[in-house]
């Protein structure tokens, strides 16, 4: 029984906590006719955070993930960022409220991308127990005509 208080008590505060460590808009993104695509993140935190942004190429029709529920291999083993693409700025920080404009610029455009937008745990934080790190993937299509969300979708 106290262990589920215990639990419950977890899973609140980490819902409290968690609930929403950037604002991105656009969160599909398609390069325009020079092959960039822009973004914006916004933070909801009320401390300041360091971010890493890295562009690995996608299959779109690969599952989602690997059976254990992680991220495929594929994009945690790929170099900073993919060859041909270029990523400003590749590491940020953010006060609380801060906002950045991420640009990439890819230059084989046959192919399909993620934006990763990763948080850098703080150096201070590494030794007071369970730490949360927060990892955003954004698809990056073709083209805007590209998306493959079924059409009628309307994503908030």
């Amino acid at each position: 029984m106290g262990a589920r208080i215990l639990f419950a008590i977890a899973a609140v505060a980490l819902a409290t906590s968690a609930s929403a460590a950037l604002n991105i808009t656009p969160p599909q993104l398609a390069p325009d006719e020079h092959g960039v695509i822009a973004t914006e993140v916004r933070s909801s935190l009320a401390t300041s955070s360091r971010w890493s942004v890295r562009l690995v190429v996608w299959d779109p029709n690969a599952p989602e993930a690997a059976p254990s529920g992680a991220m495929p291999v594929s994009a945690l083993a790929a170099p900073a960022h993919a060859s041909g693409v270029d990523v400003s700025p590749r590491f940020f920080s953010l006060a609380s409220a801060g906002r950045q404009v991420i640009r990439a610029r890819v230059s084989d455009r046959s192919k399909y991308y993620r934006l990763l937008i990763e948080q850098i745990p703080e150096d201070t934080l590494s030794a007071q127990g369970v730490n949360f790190r927060f990892r955003f993937s954004l698809p990056v299509y073709r083209s805007a005509q590209d998306p493959l969300i079924p059409r009628g979708i309307v994503i908030q």
